[in-house]
């Protein structure tokens, strides 16, 4: 191999590298500013507010529709796996789990 070829398959693997690693700091930068924003914050701060209002609503009713059980569930799932709520809720939602189903509601 000449020393022209040993420069270009250099050059090329390098380039390869560093696209990677521009990239990857584009992604980080991108995901600290998402962070920034409060967007993420707000949604976890309203989100486990409405699921909080909710359980203790049919906590005191006694019991739920099957439909509102998924939707609780559902939302607890993205509070929790999604925006990285803590286990606040955990208990809540157990008790509401434990009630009653009734049919779909309207």
């Amino acid at each position: 191999m000449t020393d022209s070829t040993t420069t270009i398959i250099i050059a090329i693997i390098g380039s390869g590298a560093f696209s990677t690693l521009v990239s990857l700091i584009c992604r980080l930068i991108e995901k600290h500013i998402e962070k920034k924003s409060g967007v993420n914050e707000t949604m976890r701060l309203l989100l486990k507010d409405r699921l909080r209002h909710l359980c203790t609503h049919y906590i005191r009713q006694g019991w739920i529709y099957e439909d509102e059980l998924e939707d609780i569930v559902r939302m607890h799932e993205c509070y929790h796996d999604k925006l990285h709520g803590n286990g606040y809720l955990d208990t809540l939602i157990k008790k509401v789990k434990k009630l009653e189903l009734r049919g779909i509601g309207i």
